[in-house]
């Protein structure tokens, strides 16, 4: 459970890694200088497909973290939901290396 404590502190704050990287990828995009503005409207459907996947986890992993600290529940699923959380970060990483 402590690594999905960790995964969501990452996913979720604004200067986690997902956040850093979505950030970097959101910069560059902006920055980018290709033709009908193609590398930024790419960049922005693949940054709100992020956003919205982790959004959807980042729910669910707060509900089963609340569950366990404060109703005495577990965390069912914690070691695919940590997967799925550095999966989350790992594709804005990828993004933010411009790939």
């Amino acid at each position: 459970m402590a690594a999905l404590g960790a995964c969501y502190k990452q996913l979720n704050s604004s200067v986690g890694q997902f956040g850093t990287a979505t950030l970097q990828a959101s910069t560059a995009a902006i920055e980018s200088n290709s033709q009908g503005d193609a590398t930024y409207l790419t960049a922005s459907r693949a940054l709100a497909s992020l956003d919205r996947a982790r959004d959807r986890l980042a729910g669910l992993i707060k509900g089963e973290l609340e569950g366990a600290a404060f109703g005495d529940a577990g965390v069912h699923g914690a070691a695919g939901q940590t997967l799925a959380c550095r999966a989350l970060i790992s594709a804005a990483e990828h993004l933010a290396a411009g790939h």
